[in-house]
């Protein structure tokens, strides 16, 4: 018969940075939403439930309120996953990882009924959490390029200009949408027990 026990998963502050990077993008999404309505790149608007500040100056307060709680928190997280060697071993993306991407695409297109041996985070997890920095430095640069483009004239030129910084800006958002219902995706397919787990730590495992 099998056993059920607990395996203590995730430290404190790899859920609380978490969990803050969940509010913070929700904050900066819905924020950038309203922000982007105010002078559209498209024809489109985006629907004013799904928007938040309620008027321009409202949710750029919200937006820059959103930035500073990302960046402090994505300065936590990477300094952690990198001074620490519970980050170095379980989090960050080796090149010995790397013959575990296929076997893991196959794994989750159900091409294969067989997991792939892993650790703790998997090489498309390690992959994506080690991109994730850079994508959200890339978010960062084109937003200062948007909001000082002349202060910050050699960052707004490196992304082609003001308007086409817009666009990168957007695109970077678009990733991060994607990125969080991929996550979801995974999440749901794999287990109650991993949701559970980046909120309490422990996560229940089977021993036969």
């Amino acid at each position: 018969m099998a056993r059920r026990e607990k395996n203590y998963q995730h430290p404190l502050i790899v859920r609380v940075t978490h969990w803050m990077n969940f509010i913070a993008l929700g904050i900066m999404v819905t924020s950038g939403l309203r922000i982007y309505n105010a002078s559209p790149i498209w024809e489109f608007r985006i629907p004013e439930n799904l928007t938040l500040g309620g008027w321009l100056a409202g949710a750029r307060m919200w937006h820059f309120f959103g930035m500073w709680l990302f960046v402090l928190n994505g300065i936590i997280w990477v300094t952690y996953n990198v001074a620490s060697k519970h980050g170095r071993n379980t989090t960050l993306f080796r090149s010995s990882d790397r013959l575990g991407i296929v076997p893991m695409i196959k794994y989750y297109l159900r091409l294969s009924k067989h997991h792939p041996p892993t650790t703790k985070y998997n090489s498309l997890q390690k992959l994506t959490y080690t991109l994730i920095p850079l994508l959200a430095l890339g978010s960062v640069l084109s937003g200062i390029a948007i909001y000082w483009p002349v202060q910050f004239s050699l960052i707004a030129a490196s992304f082609g200009g003001y308007d086409t910084a817009r666009i990168w800006h957007f695109v970077f958002t678009a990733a991060f949408v994607l990125f969080f219902f991929g996550h979801l995706f995974l999440v749901a397919i794999s287990g109650w027990s991993n949701f559970v787990s980046m909120i309490t730590g422990w996560k229940r495992a089977e021993e036969n």
